[in-house]
């Protein structure tokens, strides 16, 4: 790798398209060798982690005192047990590299793979002859398989790695596998089938993205269906185009039945944050925060509101967005401070965690057992993985006066997690002009009103 480095850096500047196009050469050989050293770290790293705890525990050091240990025990797990070591140290490598945790299992997954099953295809990811992306399909592909038939796979496809694309590496790998597998494709199918799911993420502008995985047979029975009803109901002046008419079809089928039906008896529960003062001042550039996704449009917020069965007031600061008081007139202190949380923190505060609050629950920051109050300064929401990192695992946290909470791994790394509500950096960077809130607005006589200030105070531009 030091010398692929010295190569392209005594190539100099680019000064023709020839140049280039060998320097861009020199960069995939270089990237290659560094995921080559990426995949040995997360392996070795693992591998040197699960023998830590293993002494550890037969050494009888594996707690750092009793409340730890008490802590294991009401969680029920063991700090040595391999998963749990394998789920800390993937959340280390996740805060070191900041990649999300999903990202750094796969990544591990492959690793182990390139180490302990397929040495050879590590071997020419060192040297840079092959891309990490091929070397992960080979990887894949090995799986399940035997130590004989692995080594007939490598010796097939990297002649095919070093000189291809990843698609025809990819494409390769498959046939390979489908050969070379015991099983038969009903067995694999049966196998798979058991994996069905339903997932979703967030897109941008308001909009999100469902994936079903389920047989192809029922896939296209679906889309079938669908595009059954969308000529059906074509109509000359209807101007949604045919993926648009699909959309709203399967929306309004599952949300409101088939057109034959009576619809859907249930509603969903939908949680939002629609901040006032934005509101009053220009609607037209206030976001409201839907729970579960982020910030959506003022106008689709409002039209949810509008048929709200219940309102719960929260008093946010008007410059950050974060929840700093919530209204207990209708509420027990207890429900209030849970409420207050689900508004302030939005998900499990553990970085990188993004598991809603119905999945987690209210923790003490410092500990109960230790003295720790039960106040909103001193608790945060965690969802039970993340309690047993910090009570079981080792993981410590410290909350910051600014509303921050700052994590330290087993290890030694450090990251800050912010609440959720907090939607401006101001007050957690030395130069606040350089993150202003967003967008600013104008601090007018109508808005002095709202906030009770002082007539007297001039018009200024708020940051």
């Amino acid at each position: 790798m030091a010398n692929t480095l010295s190569e392209l850096n005594a190539a100099g500047v680019a000064t023709t398209a020839e140049e280039s196009v060998q320097q861009l050469k020199l960069t995939a050989k270089l990237r290659a060798q560094i995921d080559a050293v990426e995949a040995t770290l997360l392996a070795d790293g693992l591998e040197m982690a699960q023998r830590g705890m293993t002494e550890a525990a037969e050494q009888g050091t594996l707690f750092d005192d009793e409340l730890q240990e008490q802590s294991a025990r009401f969680f029920q797990v063991d700090p040595s047990n391999p998963e749990l070591v394998r789920s800390s140290f993937v959340t280390e490598a996740s805060m070191a590299t900041r990649q999300p945790p999903r990202v750094l299992r796969k990544k591990l997954t492959t690793a182990e793979g390139l180490r302990n099953l397929c040495p050879s295809t590590l071997a020419e990811l060192c040297q840079g002859n092959i891309t990490a992306k091929s070397a992960k399909e080979i990887v894949a592909s090995a799986q399940d398989m035997e130590p004989e038939d692995v080594k007939q796979l490598e010796q097939v496809l990297l002649p095919v790695a070093r000189t291809s694309s990843d698609d025809t590496v990819s494409r390769h790998a498959t046939k390979l596998r489908a050969r070379m597998l015991p099983q038969t494709p009903e067995e694999r199918h049966a196998k798979d089938f058991k994996a069905r799911s339903v997932r979703w993420w967030c897109a941008d502008n308001g909009m999100a993205v469902i994936q079903l995985f389920i047989p192809a047979t029922d896939a296209i029975a679906i889309i079938n269906t669908l595009n059954w009803h969308l000529e059906d109901q074509r109509d000359p002046l209807d101007e949604r185009t045919d993926e648009q008419l699909r959309a709203d079809i399967l929306r309004d089928v599952l949300l409101e039945g088939w057109p034959a039906t009576q619809g859907a008896a249930a509603r969903p529960r939908v949680s939002l944050t629609i901040p006032a003062v934005e509101m009053l001042v220009d609607r037209s550039r206030s976001l409201a925060d839907l729970e579960g996704y982020g910030p959506i449009p003022m106008g689709l917020a409002l039209k949810m509101a509008k048929d709200a069965p219940s309102l719960l007031r929260i008093l946010t600061d008007p410059w950050t967005g974060a929840a700093i008081d919530i209204g207990r007139r209708r509420y027990r202190p207890p429900q209030a401070l849970k409420d207050f949380l689900r508004i302030r923190d939005e998900h499990c505060r553990f970085p990188g965690c993004r598991r809603p609050p119905d999945t987690s629950e209210i923790d003490h920051i410092d500990d109960w057992g230790k003295g720790g109050g039960t106040s909103k300064d001193n608790t945060r929401l965690l969802c039970r993985q993340h309690q047993m990192y910090k009570h079981a695992l080792g993981w410590q946290s410290t909350y910051m006066p600014d509303g921050s909470v700052l994590w330290r791994s087993p290890h030694g790394l450090i990251q800050t997690e912010l609440a959720g509500s907090i939607r401006s950096l101001e007050s957690f960077d030395p130069d606040p002009i350089r993150h202003p809130m967003l967008p600013a607005i104008k601090v007018t006589d109508q808005l002095r009103r709202v906030l009770g200030w002082h007539d007297e105070l001039p018009e200024q531009e708020a940051c």
